[in-house]
């Protein structure tokens, strides 16, 4: 038997296939593949990007994959979950596949308990919980307005914020100032404020502009460790909202909150350690035993592990070490 994993977020796209003992055949990667940010057709386009470089590596055709796992960011509510069927429907006739969230894969492939909590944090922020008993909760990956916020369109946000007083005489000077228009790409702040009025007309029309700007992110790490002020205010301020809710979210589905906390994704990887210290101190006032851990593979990993257990394939430790040997 093949199976096929895929993880589509707001960043990039990765593909993999492997065989029922967890031996990789081939892995494809593209561009973004949240169609919430770049469109269906484009996300599309890079899904099917990625499965076809992983195919090629492979050797493996369409009709060869016994069953696929697509894990999605921007899949959150029915609506898109329709939206997202119907259009892998059409790029991959005859495919028998299970779509879930991407923070569902990153769980699966975080912890071999296979439940617990856990956040993804990359482009945006999303988390989902699994009961002990099977049952799946995922928290609407919609920004801080959803309840959940966190990510890297966050923190462009509040970069423009610190830079734009520090540009103004509103607050203290800031680095930032430069390294936004660097990211952006805006040679001023006057036409960095109509790139700002362009998104929040119509985010749509500025996304590409959005996605450059999020090349800003490892400046604030860089900058919160050489002292900015306003950097370490960011990640202090993004750790601390994370990990309250993360908190509530693991005594949701344990009432001591004794489960394991699984942290996924760009964010977290930050040369700075004030946002994880931040996210721990919040998360553990609200649980003080929850644990954090990190993906023992990644979310890929995640998605052909569901992909497998969908066909009743037992995961034994044969498997793990087969995908843990290629991680390496």
């Amino acid at each position: 038997m093949i199976f096929l994993g895929v993880d589509g977020g707001g960043s990039k796209t990765a593909a993999m296939i492997c065989d029922e003992k967890g031996n990789v055949l081939g892995e494809g990667h593209a561009g973004p593949s949240n169609y919430q940010m770049v469109g269906m057709e484009f996300a599309l386009g890079e899904i099917s990007r990625a499965v076809e470089e992983a195919f090629k590596k492979g050797g493996v055709s369409l009709e060869e994959i016994q069953r696929a796992v697509f894990g999605l960011s921007g899949a959150d509510l029915p609506e898109n979950f329709r939206e997202l069927e119907e259009g892998l429907q059409r790029t991959f006739p005859g495919l028998p596949f299970l779509l879930v969230n991407d923070t569902w894969i990153a769980l699966r492939g975080g912890s071999k308990k296979g439940w617990g909590v856990c956040l993804v944090c990359g482009t945006g922020a999303n988390a989902c919980a699994r009961y002990p008993t099977g049952e799946w909760l995922t928290l609407p990956g919609l920004g801080y307005e959803s309840g959940l916020g966190g990510g890297g369109l966050d923190m462009v946000r509040d970069v423009l914020h610190y830079a734009f007083r520090s540009h103004y005489g509103l607050g203290e000077k800031t680095p930032l100032e430069e390294e936004i228009l660097k990211a952006t790409g805006a040679s001023s702040f006057e036409e960095l404020s109509f790139l700002l009025l362009k998104f929040m007309v119509s985010p749509a029309s500025a996304a590409l502009e959005m996605q450059r700007a999020l090349s800003v992110v490892p400046a604030i790490f860089r900058l919160a460790s050489s002292g900015d002020r306003a950097s370490q205010e960011i990640l202090v301020k993004q750790g601390r909202l994370m990990g309250e809710v993360m908190g509530h979210l693991a005594r949701k589905i344990e009432p001591e909150g004794k489960v394991e906390v699984v942290l996924s994704g760009s964010i977290f990887k930050g040369e700075n350690p004030l946002l994880l210290d931040s996210f721990n101190l919040s998360l553990h006032r609200v649980a003080p035993l929850a644990e954090v851990v990190f993906p023992g593979l990644p979310p890929v990993f995640g998605a052909l592990l569901m992909a497998m257990e969908e066909e009743g394939v037992k995961i034994r430790d044969e498997v793990y070490g087969n995908l843990e040997h290629f991680n390496t």
